[in-house]
């Protein structure tokens, strides 16, 4: 069985997007609002049927580089726009989604009974029927195609149990 510590996968830049072009700030009600709407277009609340929905969340962490692994890794782009967040002390955040995307495994890939959600690139979904096993497998392939193709080892954000 998977939990997931992962509190949402929406970035405030996600929540900016959504305000944009209001004229003042945003109540509770309506951010709380926009988060589920958010959410639910990444497949990230439980809704019956919805095969994209049955996740544990965001699947793997936004591992943090150097700037120097981040330069190589720009380098070897070939031109890519590479996203990146500042974390600090010379030190880069790089979005999960983008290198799953950059090593192949797009929205929507399947392995078997496991894959990866049709609307959002972290969650690792059970299709119909998977084990832990199947869950494992699909991780276990992404960690190492990432890890060759970047030389980053994707830590997974859910915690296993039992």
């Amino acid at each position: 069985m998977l939990t997931s510590d992962a509190s949402s996968a929406i970035s405030y830049a996600d929540l900016k997007q959504h305000f944009q072009g209001k004229s003042s700030p945003p109540t509770l009600i309506e951010v709380s609002s926009a988060v589920r709407e958010i959410r639910g277009r990444k497949g990230m609340l439980i809704v019956p049927g919805d095969a994209d929905c049955r996740s544990a969340g965001s699947f793997f962490k936004n591992p943090i580089v150097s700037g120097e692994h981040f330069s190589r890794i720009v380098a070897e782009a070939g031109g890519l726009n590479v996203p990146r967040y500042p974390a600090g002390n010379g030190l880069i955040k790089l979005p999960a989604a983008w290198l799953l995307d950059q090593a192949g495994f797009h929205k929507g890939y399947a392995l078997g009974r496991a894959g990866i959600s049709s609307k959002h690139t972290l969650a690792l979904i059970n299709r119909d029927g998977a084990s832990a096993g199947d869950i494992a497998a699909l991780r276990d392939i992404i960690v190492a195609k990432v890890l060759e193709k970047f030389a980053i080892r994707l830590e997974p954000e859910p915690v296993w149990v039992g």
